[in-house]
């Protein structure tokens, strides 16, 4: 990577897919900065380009010695990748010495490379999208609020627009990390204990003002909250439109989102694989066509004796002037704004955080008496 002109900074955004484009095109409104975009696919880089001033990189990121040198020179960057590479391309950014804000959503617990990260002197803030992300943020900045918060509840969901038959659902972001929300079990806490519950368990209808009635049901959304809050009940829920969750646990029944090769026909083959081939299509968002985010948080407890409810609402809509999607722009935004707190100095410490260190008056800077600001500047898309 070649030396920014001036004193601009070098930015490089790892994933040029519908949210990382979102982002590639937020950070190159800042003449600040010179912003770099790296993917696999020539195709996503095309795309960036004719809407941003980038500097595009086609390369396997996918290889962790041609992200290292994708790195050299680089101030940030910023992980928009698929989760199954999302905890080695951290390793390999705080390695560089190089800060990283990422928003996949890996399985893996991040933190467990903190003091790799301290050792390097390199910021890590991962799980940063809208949820988790966001949610933990305001979930965060609730429980300050209170002298003691009892209970938390959080849903979070990207839909289309307009419902379509037969699957109510589009992808807002990588489809195979979508079924990552209907296959990986939940972790709630129930009565100061930490839970784990099937996911897409517990359906509930939900009315949501300006949208209508959704299903929701438990995913593994809480993260890091389960141990860095002391809330002695919590859970994390996504919203979909009514019949998606029954059509996706005929699937996940049946077998159609095993990673377990079956053989047909003397061949083996990962259902999932087949599945994806067959489905993500579908899932897959015309041009143009409108989408939504919609979440709702609340946050139950006492302050000075008496007892107090907060409630965050949060919708947001396509917007066609820019052609970016809401789940591009609620996620992707998120995540530059964090990137915006590491540039210009406001967040400090090194080490790996979840993003509730924010909401949380967590010791970065001089900024950190007001995670107010902070999470203002994340919540500009709503």
């Amino acid at each position: 990577m070649s030396e920014p002109s001036g004193n601009r900074k070098n930015v490089v955004v790892l994933g040029a897919g519908m949210i990382g484009a979102a982002m590639a095109q937020d950070l190159a409104t800042q003449d600040a900065l010179q912003v770099h975009v790296a993917d696999s696919r020539q195709e996503n880089l095309d795309r960036v380009l004719n809407r941003a001033p980038v500097r595009t990189h086609h390369v396997n990121l996918g290889d962790p010695a041609v992200l290292r040198g994708l790195l050299k020179g680089s101030d940030l960057a910023i992980g928009a990748l698929p989760s199954v590479i999302g905890l080695q391309t951290v390793k390999t950014c705080v390695e560089a010495g190089c800060n990283i804000v990422d928003i996949s959503f890996m399985p893996e617990d991040a933190r467990v490379l903190d003091a790799l990260a301290k050792q390097h002197r390199a910021i890590a803030v991962t799980d940063c999208g809208v949820a988790p992300g966001l949610t933990n943020m305001v979930a965060a900045h609730a429980v300050s609020l209170f002298d003691s918060c009892e209970r938390i509840e959080m849903a979070v969901g990207g839909l289309p627009a307009v419902r379509q038959w037969p699957y109510n659902y589009k992808a807002g972001f990588a489809p195979w990390d979508v079924l990552e929300i209907y296959t990986r079990p939940a972790v709630v806490v129930e009565n100061g204990k930490t839970v784990v519950r099937e996911a897409m368990s517990g359906l509930e209808l939900i009315d949501v003002p300006g949208v209508g009635t959704l299903e929701s049901f438990v995913s593994d959304g809480l993260r890091s909250l389960a141990d860095t809050l002391k809330v002695p009940n919590m859970v994390e829920r996504t919203f979909r439109w009514p019949g998606h969750v029954e059509l996706m646990k005929v699937f996940r029944e049946t077998g159609f989102f095993s990673l377990d090769p079956i053989h047909v026909d003397g061949r083996s083959v990962r259902p999932r694989d087949v599945t994806a081939a067959l489905l993500f299509p579908k899932w897959t968002f015309e041009e143009g066509e409108a989408d939504l985010t919609v979440m709702q948080l609340k946050a139950w407890g006492v302050k000075g004796g008496e007892r107090r409810t907060y409630t965050l609402d949060f919708l947001d809509r396509y917007d066609p002037a820019t052609d970016l999607r809401s789940m591009s722009r609620s996620t992707g935004f998120t995540a530059t704004a964090v990137a915006n707190l590491i540039l210009d100095g406001t967040l400090t410490e090194p080490g790996v955080f979840a993003p509730e260190a924010i909401g949380a008056k967590a010791a970065w800077g001089p900024a950190a008496a007001a995670p107010a600001a902070a999470i203002a500047k994340a919540q500009r898309v709503a």
